[in-house]
């Protein structure tokens, strides 16, 4: 699959099949993130990588909008040193997308959330003292892949030299 179909497939997927997502598909997902864009070269990002049914049910239970971590195959939380790099949560979001394209390429579905309890999600996986959550992605392979939904037209977002 080339770059150019992958963006156009991925989608927020929400429902996942109860299987396990192999470790080595995993570590590709993140390997692929490691190569993302980082400001100034920093790449202040660390990984964290969930399989366990128990963690994921407890992590659910953080994410306003992602409680579907609890049936997906894996959980991928992305964390910055916020001492590290100016550009942290930005590398996060450059890290989360190429992984988010690179879920689609190996037959994964994903959906990226937010967590509205920060300081318990850290705590719960143990982060040291000084990091933040970047991102957090829901992965698995899809129950059902939703629709593409309606995206403004080309003409109305694209401006010329000049808004």
């Amino acid at each position: 699959m080339d770059i150019l179909t992958a963006i156009r497939a991925r989608r927020s997927v929400r429902k996942f099949q109860h299987r396990p997502v192999p470790r080595e598909v995993l570590e590709t997902i993140v390997d692929v993130g490691r190569l993302a864009a980082t400001g100034a070269g920093l790449q202040p990002w660390e990984f964290v990588v969930i399989t366990d049914a128990a963690v994921r049910q407890r992590l659910a239970g953080l994410l306003p909008y992602g409680s579907f971590l609890a049936e997906a195959g894996a959980g991928i939380v992305v964390l910055y040193k916020e001492s590290q790099s100016p550009y942290g949560k930005e590398d996060c979001c450059s890290a989360t997308a190429t992984m988010l394209l690179a879920a689609v390429e190996l037959g994964l579905g994903t959906c990226w959330v937010v967590t509205n309890d920060e300081a318990g999600m850290l705590q719960l996986l143990g982060a040291p003292e000084g990091y933040r959550v970047g991102a957090i992605i829901v992965t698995g392979y899809p129950e059902e892949t939703p629709a593409m939904p309606e995206k403004r037209p080309l003409a109305e977002v694209l401006h010329w030299e000049k808004f």
